[in-house]
């Protein structure tokens, strides 16, 4: 099985020789000690990948021929959003690569009242992009063609109100009033759905009453309590079981 890596679209015309992206060539020649002759995926993004097999390689560049395009697709049918309060330390990042694994379409870092971890525009900025190549690893890693879109990260209370006239099917993972996830009523075909965790030490009552007063259902998804960092992870796996293609 060839090595996967990321070429932003769009890909080389079929039988065309190309230089390989400086961050392709380093990952490839220098890190997976791929020689010429050898062969490697590469993903566009957007929904296709590619099979070339490298020419030649000189000290600081190669190049590589493309022989075949494919179209497949391993996207869920299920449109998911996780809308994530930020969590501490490399938390985050596991959260946003299992996400990925696990099929979801959109990720939405919130800030929230009671998040441990904060971040001046600068920081954040920073984070994105740390986060933007954890999504296109996680893709390269589990098959996906199709990069999930990251948002900026926003106040939860910008995040609710978008979600006002937002007709998605919203859950929220909290104990006060849940309905079991068993007994949630199906979604209409074709819903989008967002859902919507806490930071390490919960939501306050505001952020509860204005999500439940823009639709989100408070759910549990058994009797145990769980991290913020598995607790979405736990939640898409679930949706994706029930209604998408586990």
């Amino acid at each position: 099985m060839a090595h996967r890596f990321y070429f932003p679209a769009p890909l080389p015309a079929l039988d065309a020789e190309f230089s390989l992206p400086v961050e392709v060539f380093h990952h490839a020649v220098n890190v997976m000690r791929l020689r010429s002759g050898d062969a490697l995926e590469l993903f566009d993004g957007n929904g296709l990948s590619a099979t070339a097999h490298i020419s030649f390689i000189e000290k600081k560049s190669a190049r590589a021929r493309l022989v075949q395009v494919q179209a497949a697709s391993v996207e869920s049918p299920l449109h998911i959003t996780l809308a994530q309060c930020l969590s501490a330390g490399d938390k985050m990042d596991w959260t946003i690569e299992k996400a990925v694994e696990l099929g979801v379409s959109h990720i939405v870092p919130i800030f929230s009242a009671k998040s441990q971890i904060k971040l001046t525009p600068e920081r954040a900025a920073k984070k994105l992009e740390h986060w933007r190549k954890i999504i296109v690893a996680a893709c390269a890693q589990s098959g996906r063609n199709v990069l999930p879109t990251l948002a900026e990260c926003i106040p939860i209370k910008q995040f609710l109100a978008n979600q006002k006239s937002n007709n998605t099917y919203k859950l929220l993972l909290h104990p006060n009033g849940a309905v079991p996830f068993k007994q949630l009523p199906t979604p209409s075909s074709g819903q989008k759905y967002t859902i919507l965790i806490g930071p390490e030490s919960g939501f306050d009552v505001n952020e509860l009453e204005n999500a439940q007063a823009v639709g989100f259902t408070n759910t549990i998804l058994g009797p145990r309590i769980l991290r913020t960092e598995s607790a979405g992870l736990a939640a898409i796996a679930c949706v994706q079981a029930v209604w998408g293609d586990f």
